[in-house]
């Protein structure tokens, strides 16, 4: 590369945080469902608490991406509806149940879901320096955020697993 000053291509981050927005209703549709899955568990108002935080990133992100001064496209906000009404079906798990394999599969996607948007947060960090409207304070806290969303499903999941796969004899 040349020694030019750097400078952000909006085109590219605006697609790479709309298409995670857009994602991320879908994820909170999945996280709905879940948190219907796991109603009358010790674990339903963890999954309750989760669907809140995210929200909380939904939220976050879409101000992130308004204050960059970027807008969703229209094709984009039609996909989302398609997102919001696949993950409300929840199609992971599908008979809602606790037990067996869909109900771990349930919490392995929803935990790479969230790591999907902890990347998210370890790329602009990596950026923030270089884009004075990035504030790395702000992205340092969501980044534990979601450290602590996969946290919490790896504990769901740690508690439940030996009810899904081991037989008492």
């Amino acid at each position: 590369m040349g020694s030019g000053t750097t400078r952000l291509d909006d085109e590219h981050l605006a697609d790479y945080l709309n298409e995670h927005l857009l994602a991320s209703e879908g994820g909170l549709r999945a996280f709905k469902a879940a948190a219907d899955t796991w109603a009358g568990t010790p674990h339903e108002r963890t999954l309750h608490a989760l669907v809140g935080e995210i929200e909380r990133d939904r939220h976050d992100l879409a101000q992130l991406i308004q204050r960059l001064g970027y807008r969703p496209t229209g094709w984009k906000r039609a996909l989302t509806l398609a997102f919001a009404t696949v993950g409300r079906a929840n199609p992971v798990n599908l008979l809602r149940r606790t037990g067996g394999s869909m109900a771990q599969l349930e919490l392995d996607v929803l935990t790479g879901a969230v790591r999907a948007k902890r990347s998210m947060w370890d790329t602009l960090l990596e950026i923030a320096g270089d884009e004075p409207r990035l504030d790395p304070r702000l992205l340092h806290d969501l980044a534990a955020r979601a450290d602590q969303q996969i946290g919490e499903l790896q504990n769901i999941s740690r508690a439940t697993c030996r009810d899904r796969f081991l037989e008492t004899a």
